[in-house]
């Protein structure tokens, strides 16, 4: 029987199209001529990495007369599979994911700085172990993965995402497999790394040009994507459209380092001219902060108070969008963070808000502030502005009244018409607060909106406790994870989230 379907019109493929997943429209394009020119592959967005796949598939689409067209977002994977143990430092701080082979000297130099038990430690991570064919740091990690995938499913009843996560782990090969297969993504990743494949994939470079930055060059290798984008951006010969620009690092703790702000160098002013592109509505940014250790903060702040970021910030009129993520605050709780720093950075000396005429949508995250610029800041927002997320903040203030005296501030100067005196309600800004989790798993936080309106705008109750400056009682805000759109709950205790049937009513360690 002669199949009707060729003959219906390219708007009804179209809409059927419309309903399919990437995969199905990829086997009908296979298999009708007519469907294959009339639906195309939702190719919206590329990826670049230091993995040869994925660089020829962005060639490949690069080069395509139609899907290329249609590509409105390039993401630039800076992230690299590390080559031995991470280093033995609180992953809560800023950091850099270096491993220790990306320390100066080999592990067992590099060693020979701590105490004798912690030496042999670092050494042992480094050993293979014979019976499991690869090395310990590997099958450590591996193991440190599934208890990592455990943990975050705790007491949780089983969704559908967590019995697909289930089967794939069963189904996980032998571990000599994997570290073979690691392997062999190592040396691929070695190659790219040592050419330049990836960088002219998004660009035919021109020549290089050899300077230092803060007298250690090492460190640019470390953000090879971040340096070739801001280079093609700023290259005046090639004129570009781009609308947004995102470095992000989803809260996790790291980002571009700060210190490409201490002084002159090219990939500051490639930034800045970057800044400069017509069109750019919005910039996402995420800073590094200090580093491993506390100490290395004093190094950086200068580099936020120079007024060099404000300069290149400033570039940027006709923003629509801003978000500043950084390192400086990984944990509001946490009474030491700040210790040593200069009392405040006031945020309008690094934010130019004044030259952001068209700014509706403000982010700030892990920084130090006060309940007092907290309040001049967002007075001195433009008038467009529609929504803002304050998050991980630390507070300096003496008297330790954190969020709950600085939504006090803030209500109060609204009343007062201090603070939004010229907006009806339909045109007051929607504040979003979020706070991690205490004790929980990275990416995990307490996002309260609903509440902070009812205070800010109604009759409703401080949502935060006067005795804790960071802290919310339960049945405040929303759980949310980075990392799982799937996870979304109420914030309250574990028996309301059973009545709920979002956990079970018994915790079994080993369950998964």
């Amino acid at each position: 029987m002669t199949s009707s379907l060729p003959a219906l019109p390219f708007e009804i493929w179209g809409c059927i199209g419309s309903y399919l997943t990437n995969a199905d429209i990829k086997s009908f394009r296979l298999a009708c001529s007519q469907f294959n020119n009339a639906v195309y592959l939702r190719l919206d967005h590329v990826f670049l990495s230091a993995n040869p796949l994925n660089i020829v598939v962005f060639r490949s689409i690069a080069s395509h007369e139609k899907f290329r067209h249609r590509v409105t977002e390039i993401i630039w994977d800076e992230a690299r599979l590390p080559t031995g143990p991470r280093r033995t430092t609180d992953l809560g701080e800023g950091h850099e994911l270096l491993s220790d082979e990306d320390e100066p000297d080999n592990a067992r130099e590099w060693a020979k700085g701590y105490g004798i038990y912690a030496r042999e430690k670092i050494i042992e991570r480094h050993q293979d172990k014979e019976k499991d064919g690869c090395p310990k740091w590997f099958k450590d990690a591996c193991e440190e993965n599934f208890r990592y995938i455990i943990s975050r499913k705790s007491r949780d009843v089983d969704r559908p995402d967590y019995v697909a996560q289930r089967e794939q782990v069963l189904a996980r090969p032998a571990l000599i497999e994997c570290w073979q297969h690691y392997q062999h993504l190592l040396r691929q990743q070695k190659d790219v790394l040592a050419g330049t494949s990836d960088q002219e994939a998004f660009f035919i470079p021109g020549p290089a040009t050899a300077y230092e930055w803060n007298e250690h060059p090492e460190l640019r290798e470390r953000y090879r994507g971040f340096r070739t984008v801001m280079r093609v951006l700023a290259n005046a010969n090639e004129p570009n459209s781009i609308s947004e620009l995102v470095m992000t690092s989803n809260l996790v703790p790291t980002g571009i380092n700060c210190m490409i702000f201490a002084k002159p160098c090219e990939e500051y002013d490639n930034f800045a001219t970057a800044l400069r592109t017509p069109g750019l509505r919005r910039l996402d940014i995420s800073l590094l902060i200090g580093c491993c250790h506390k100490e290395d903060i004093e190094d950086c702040w200068p580099s936020l108070l120079n007024g060099r970021l404000r300069r290149a910030l400033g570039e940027a009129r006709e923003l629509e969008e801003f978000r500043l993520h950084t390192t400086l605050i990984n944990d509001p709780y946490d009474d030491d963070d700040g210790d040593g720093l200069p009392s405040q950075i006031p945020l309008q000396s690094i934010m130019p808000v004044e030259k952001w005429p068209n700014l509706h949508h403000f982010e700030l995250s892990g920084f130090l502030v006060s309940r007092y610029d907290i309040v001049s800041f967002l007075a001195a927002l433009p008038k467009p502005i529609r929504s803002i997320e304050l998050s991980m903040l630390g507070f300096l203030d003496e008297d330790g009244g954190g969020w709950y005296s600085a939504l006090e501030d803030i209500r109060q100067s609204i009343r007062e018409n201090v603070l939004w005196e010229e907006r009806d309600v339909t045109s007051r800004p929607k504040l979003t607060i979020g706070l991690p989790l205490v004790n929980d798993e990275i990416g995990r936080n307490i996002w309260i909106e609903k509440e902070v309106s009812e205070f800010l705008y109604g009759e409703g109750e401080n949502p935060f406790a006067q005795s804790c400056r960071c802290n919310v009682l339960f049945g405040v805000g929303t759980q949310k994870d980075s990392f799982d759109p799937n996870f979304e709950r109420p914030y309250v205790n574990i028996f309301d989230l059973i009545k709920l049937n979002i956990c079970k009513d018994h915790d079994d360690p080993y369950e998964f």
